[in-house]
């Protein structure tokens, strides 16, 4: 059950709930493989150069590798390991909750924080993206509050649709001056920068369709 659900009160409503992207995954993946194979290599030199002091060999089954470990190669993998681990652990445990009041951010498993800020004491939000979140639609976003810190929230897929929403709700708060005119312009800002987003993949994927005719 969504943790999200159990925190908030009778006296508010959940609007839509999101998760962490699944890019903290493949980040971590990427970095485990990365950091291991640096490992090997430089094992692989190190086995070359200085002596054939190991205390491990690799043998899957029928399998021989033919290739011998020291702790080096050990210590590139656990360190590979401990990233994934914890980009993994963001991936599972973020949540990201908007209700009629508040924007609620919970992150941890075992050992669990809370992140809320009232829908009246942000200011504004910033979406940030790099290409690969310009490509496959995911970013992160900074509130920028009043009277607190600044909240980064996790990396989400469709950040400008929890954008969309806290404006929609932020519209409808009693307590919260916030005109049709400024709606409208901030709706504007985000089919703006949808545009911007699909100008440049179009962009990206006409160049690459030139680059295959032309080695073609």
């Amino acid at each position: 059950m969504s943790y999200v659900r159990k925190v908030i009160s009778n006296q508010e409503k959940l609007l839509c709930v999101f998760h962490a992207s699944w890019s903290y995954v493949v980040e971590g993946l990427f970095w485990f493989v990365t950091l291991t194979t640096i490992g090997l290599i430089v094992d692989h030199y190190f086995y070359q150069y200085v002596g054939p002091d190991t205390f491990l060999n690799i043998d899957l089954w029928v399998v021989h590798l033919g290739i011998k470990l020291s702790g080096i190669s050990m210590i590139f993998a656990i360190i590979g390991f401990a990233v994934f681990w914890t980009l993994f652990l963001v991936y599972m445990s973020s949540e990201i909750g908007l209700t009629d009041q508040r924007i609620i951010y919970k992150k941890g498993l075992i050992f669990i924080q809370i992140d809320q800020v009232d829908l009246e004491d942000i200011r504004a939000e910033q979406v940030f993206h790099g290409w690969f979140g310009w490509l496959f639609g995911y970013g992160r976003i900074r509130l920028d509050c009043r009277f607190i810190h600044d909240v980064w929230l996790p990396t989400i897929h469709d950040p400008y649709r929890l954008v969309k929403a806290s404006h929609n709700a932020r519209l409808k708060h009693p307590l919260i001056e916030y005109g049709q005119d400024e709606f409208q312009a901030n709706l504007q800002r985000i089919e703006a920068q949808k545009e911007e987003k699909q100008s440049k993949f179009k962009k990206l994927k006409r160049m690459i369709k030139q680059r295959f005719q032309k080695a073609a």
